[in-house]
């Protein structure tokens, strides 16, 4: 089981940035990280998950977990390489095409399993205290609009209807359907600003207090626009960018 929550208190000097989903874009992500002048001796980098798939350097973003610069959670890419290996029907639509699973099969059976087992060990919610001001970031989606009722909801394993909570964290876009069909525009109660991907769009979006940073970067050769997204967390601190 995964740890479903990581929470860390972050000293104000450290330079924290946050990553868009990397999905096996390592050589991508180094590069971004040189843009912005990240010091890998003193500073953090915190990604909203999907590290892998689509991409064709997915060992070298699993690699990233052992840095002591990285942290993530967990995404539904994650979680389907977990759940792949004990479902056939999860393990053929993580082969489809689109999906880019196919690198994970063709991985001994031994590290497939451990790569596996890694993954799944990824906190699903990650809560920041940082410059006085407490951050969220989860994956894909925030169903509930309270960040502590979500922590106590995902901690008993409650359901929305017939989804978990962990699920809807993984692969729901409630958030994102709401703004862009109706123009809402959620404030989460009891955290100053969450931070997910999973949805790809054009640039960096806020919709409330809801940061979202999949901007297409595994995509950026195919799709004229796509890039990999890092934001510095300290550009939140006063509010929303």
């Amino acid at each position: 089981m995964s740890k479903l929550l990581k929470q860390l208190e972050i000293d104000d000097d450290v330079n924290v940035y946050v990553v868009g989903d990397i999905h096996g874009s390592y050589t991508l992500l180094k590069d971004k990280l040189k843009s912005v002048g990240f010091d890998y001796s003193k500073d953090l980098l915190i990604a909203v998950g999907d590290l892998v798939d689509r991409g064709n350097e997915n060992g070298k973003c699993v690699g990233l977990l052992n840095e002591l610069w990285f942290t993530s959670v967990k995404g539904n890419h994650e979680d389907f390489c977990y759940k792949g290996m004990m479902d056939d029907h999860v393990k053929f639509y993580h082969r489809m095409t689109n999906n880019g699973g196919e690198w994970f099969y063709e991985l001994p059976e031994d590290l497939m399993e451990a790569v596996g087992r890694r993954l799944n060990q990824l906190p699903v919610l990650l809560e920041v205290k940082y410059k006085g001001k407490k951050f969220g970031f989860v994956h894909a989606d925030v169903p509930v609009e309270d960040w502590e009722l979500l922590k106590e909801m995902l901690s008993n394993g409650d359901n929305i209807g017939d989804r978990t909570i962990e699920d809807c964290c993984l692969w729901s876009r409630s958030i994102v359907d709401k703004y862009f069909n109706y123009g809402y525009e959620p404030c989460i109660a009891q955290v100053d600003n969450v931070f997910l991907g999973h949805t790809v769009i054009p640039e960096v979006t806020q919709v409330g207090n809801c940061t979202f940073l999949d901007t297409g970067g595994v995509f950026k050769k195919f799709v004229n626009g796509y890039d990999l997204s890092i934001v510095n967390l300290s550009d939140y601190v006063k509010g929303y960018k």
